[in-house]
């Protein structure tokens, strides 16, 4: 069994790592031990008790949080990352700050990667093809340059938000919406997209967050475009329950340690 940590934005979840985790932009100062109820889990991540009895029972959460002020913050203060390898060489040429400006050069290159092949090729729900199965599970998916070609970021962060409140999410038990066909391409049609299981073939397009069909690669572009689409005083968490439930990590285990102690209050 695998256990995941989950990268979310307002209480949805953008990406998710299995059985280790990367802090990312999360520090250890931001850690917290929260305490809730069975029947208040996050239900985008997880299923609540089928017996309701099992509602009021108490459970934990181990989390990286900060908001989404901070974390705009702190994506102004990286590298400007290379989308292809997510890896960048610093000089004092190097330019800082992930932000609007960087997210749409970001959307102009991916756009034109993408509709630089009138019919590009997708992998279908997973990535891991090898030979003759890699050769069999690519398919060619017109409409995906097609939708590109008329529309602008704006038009795809509108759709973003759609889903982040409508609470459509990958995460957990989804089925993936029919491919929108065109010829035009509106909200809806652009959230389906985003909610996709087909992944571009071109490596230079392959995304590193788990939306998918959104027009980037890379978690930083995506964070970027998340802030835009949720409250500024909305939580950015890291959680990173599964594991430490599950002993993958023990990155919390001062902080379990204080709290037997009696020395730190739980949120």
């Amino acid at each position: 069994m695998t256990y995941r940590a989950y990268y979310m934005f307002d209480g949805y979840p953008v990406a998710w790592q299995e059985d280790n985790y990367s802090r990312w932009l999360f520090t250890r100062e931001d850690r917290v031990i929260r305490k809730r109820t069975k029947g208040e889990r996050n239900v985008l991540i997880h299923d609540l008790p089928e017996n309701h009895a099992e509602w009021d029972e108490p459970e934990t959460d181990y989390l990286y949080v900060v908001t989404a002020e901070e974390l705009r913050r702190r994506l102004s203060l990286i590298p400007c990352l290379d989308p292809v390898n997510s890896i960048t060489y610093l000089d004092e040429d190097t330019k800082y700050g992930q932000d609007m400006t960087s997210l749409r050069s970001e959307f102009d290159r991916y756009r034109r990667a993408m509709i630089a092949d009138k019919a590009p090729t997708f992998y279908a729900s997973s990535s891991d093809y090898y030979g003759e199965e890699a050769k069999a599970a690519r398919q060619h998916v017109p409409e995906r340059a097609d939708a590109l070609r008329g529309t602008t970021l704006d038009d795809w962060l509108l759709a973003l938000k759609e889903i982040v409140e409508r609470g459509a999410t990958r995460a957990k038990g989804f089925t993936s919406p029919p491919m929108p066909k065109g010829p035009t391409f509106d909200t809806k049609a652009l959230a389906d997209i985003i909610l996709t299981d087909q992944h571009p073939c071109n490596w230079n397009l392959r995304p590193r967050h788990d939306l998918w069909g959104f027009p980037c690669s890379l978690l930083e572009h995506l964070a970027v475009a998340m802030l835009e689409v949720i409250p500024a005083n909305a939580e950015c968490v890291l959680d990173v329950t599964e594991l430490v439930e599950n002993d993958c990590v023990y990155c919390f285990e001062d902080l379990v340690l204080a709290n037997e102690d009696g020395s730190i209050a739980l949120a």
